[in-house]
């Protein structure tokens, strides 16, 4: 009798070949992705300004992800006073990323005695020297609101959004920092 094939044979061939071909339908267009998308960038980069608005640039590195009230508020207002970990005049260059790049930062949280679990925009109260919601405080003139850079857009399809949670004021707040 010759040799032949026999249906182990065919078995483990015809596995191999669909675990190859399987193998190339998956993982080429993740590889190709790379160059041809600028998100995984701008994720980086998103990440990134999170992790150094949380860790101590509005804050002390010593005591990562609690704020100080005068430097968060200076940030978000344009001002620099003494004492803070940023510099410049727009909200590319205090958080270190090109001009060309769009960002987004907003401070979000409920601080108010309302049950709605859901989070509004944040703003620092000068008159009662407290964390308020936009919707319900902060008419004053020293008040200002915790959002700085360019608008994000309407629709999040080309965006990027990194959150961290930090300790503003005593309270927990989250950091949105929003890349497009």
């Amino acid at each position: 009798m010759s040799r032949g094939q026999t249906t182990l044979d065919f078995a483990v061939g015809i596995s191999l070949f669909l675990a190859i071909v399987l193998f190339v339908y998956l993982f080429v267009p993740g590889i190709l992705t790379t160059f041809t998308d600028g998100t995984p960038s701008e994720t980086v980069t998103a990440n990134r300004v999170a992790d150094d608005l949380a860790l101590g640039l509005l804050g002390s590195p010593s005591e990562p992800n609690v704020w100080d009230r005068e430097c968060a508020v200076a940030f978000f207002d344009g001002t620099t006073p003494g004492g803070c970990h940023f510099a410049g005049s727009t909200t590319n260059e205090r958080v270190g990323i090109a001009p060309r790049e769009n960002v987004n930062v907003t401070v979000i949280g409920n601080v108010s005695a309302d049950p709605d679990p859901g989070s509004d925009r944040l703003c620092w109260d000068d008159s009662a020297a407290a964390l308020a919601e936009t919707d319900s405080g902060c008419t004053g003139t020293n008040d200002v609101t915790l959002a700085a850079g360019d608008q994000a857009p309407k629709t999040n399809a080309d965006s990027v959004t990194a959150t961290r949670v930090v300790s503003l004021h005593g309270e927990a707040v989250t950091v949105e920092v929003v890349m497009w």
